[in-house]
């Protein structure tokens, strides 16, 4: 990045427009061959340029000179990434906020916002990692021959992690493959063999996906890295539960209860909450019930952990036993979980079978055709299937015989392409 690129970025994200910062200070022609790396400023110029964008002067000044003291707050800020809790990340960038608003290093700057990148996935604000990605870290114009290895390596790391995040499953699991080629840190190795497990599994590759799950697993145990062993055990039982392999996953998920510590809360709340799903699809409905309020008392410790999931799959546990009366009492409560679009349509579909199941129909059709709005957008072959499939059945009870024809194309479009058939 230079110094013109600097000015134009900061200029974007205030919202200015360019005759806003240059007006009374030097002309339009002027300004633009600043900003377009035409022409250097001199230092009267940029100080009056650095108040009229409200940022410091030093901000405009030894751009390319590296801070002994800002790399060491940035390598503890990776570590605490790497290794502690959200809420130590969250105390460590609320520590150092002034220090990090405004670095004058393009290269420390350009760290930073990697890193920041992925301590807002750790604390699971992906909203504000994609903007911070697609507002920031992908408009900075900065010469690669400047970056350091680790730099380059991250940037390469965070750009697979965003393109995850906004659903481009395919071009992240190839991104990953790349970094592991050229990666010899054992760790490193097993988080990324976990994140392409992850772009497998959104893809319903659930074969690859499993060996690179497994792959992760072995790593992260020869490391004692027991958390994350546990989370590749839950993930594993989850490409398992896919593959209709229960007693399989069931197993797995044991194993990862037994390296559990008292304090991996969230751990074992997914791990209940997988053991509820296999008893709810073997309609083992009491015990199902059990497990999942055993993952949802875990949930309320943790203060990130997305408690929407959990919740629903304990209404689908009560609506499959005829419970209406107390799930109805509880869908506020699961109305005030929602966190996402998806979830929203999830929540949707519940209603829709509520209403089914006490016999609303108009109010069935509605709640169902808007769920399956939300999920074709959103791409999710899982749940667009099951509330296709679903439609498609009432509507052919009720001799709607075209309308249950598409809904039944649709669905079997989704069994295709989520068996692989692509």
């Amino acid at each position: 990045m230079k110094l013109g690129n600097r000015i134009k970025r900061i200029r974007l994200l205030k919202g200015l427009k360019q005759a806003d910062i240059c007006h009374g200070i030097i002309s339009p022609t002027h300004y633009s061959n600043i900003e377009n790396c035409r022409y250097t400023p001199s230092i009267d110029t940029l100080k009056l340029l650095a108040g009229r964008l409200e940022v410091p002067e030093r901000y405009f000044h030894n751009i390319y000179e590296d801070t002994t003291e800002m790399q060491n707050i940035l390598s503890t800020l990776e570590s605490k990434i790497e290794k502690e809790s959200v809420e130590e990340v969250r105390q460590f960038l609320d520590l150092h906020q002034v220090q990090f608003q405004y670095i004058p290093s393009v290269r420390q700057e350009y760290y930073f916002m990697l890193l920041k990148f992925l301590a807002l996935v750790k604390m699971e604000q992906d909203n504000l990692a994609i903007e911070l990605y697609e507002n920031e870290i992908s408009t900075v114009e900065i010469d690669e021959s400047q970056l350091f290895v680790s730099t380059r390596y991250q940037y390469l790391y965070v750009t697979a992690v965003y393109h995850y995040y906004v659903g481009d499953y395919k071009i992240s699991g190839e991104m990953f493959k790349r970094l592991l080629l050229t990666s010899e840190d054992q760790l490193l190795k097993a988080r990324i063999s976990y994140n392409i497990a992850m772009s497998h599994y959104h893809l319903c590759q659930f074969e690859y996906a499993l060996s690179y799950a497994i792959e992760a697993k072995d790593l992260y145990l020869k490391l004692h890295e027991w958390m994350k062993a546990g989370d590749s055990y839950n993930l594993i039982s989850i490409l398992l539960i896919e593959k209709n392999e229960f007693k399989q996953a069931v197993e797995f998920i044991n194993k990862g209860l037994n390296i559990c510590r008292p304090e991996f809360h969230n751990l074992k709340a997914l791990l209940h909450h997988n053991y509820a799903f296999i008893l709810f699809q073997t309609n083992q409905l009491d015990e199902a019930l059990s497990q999942i309020d055993f993952a949802i008392k875990y949930k309320k410790t943790v203060s990130y952990a997305d408690k929407f999931v959990s919740k629903r799959l304990r209404l689908e546990i009560l609506l499959k036993l005829n419970q209406l009366e107390t799930l109805e009492c509880e869908m506020d409560i699961l109305e005030n979980s929602i966190l996402t679009n998806k979830q929203r349509a999830g929540y949707y579909f519940l209603v829709a079978k509520v209403e089914y199941e006490k016999g609303n129909f108009v109010k069935y059709e509605d709640f169902i055709q808007q769920s399956i709005e939300i999920f074709k957008e959103h791409i999710d072959l899982k749940e667009l299937k099951q509330a296709s499939e679903h439609y498609a059945t009432y509507l052919a009870m009720n001799k709607k015989y075209k309308k249950a024809f598409e809904m039944q194309l649709l669905c079997t479009e989704c069994l295709k392409k989520y068996v692989g058939e692509n």
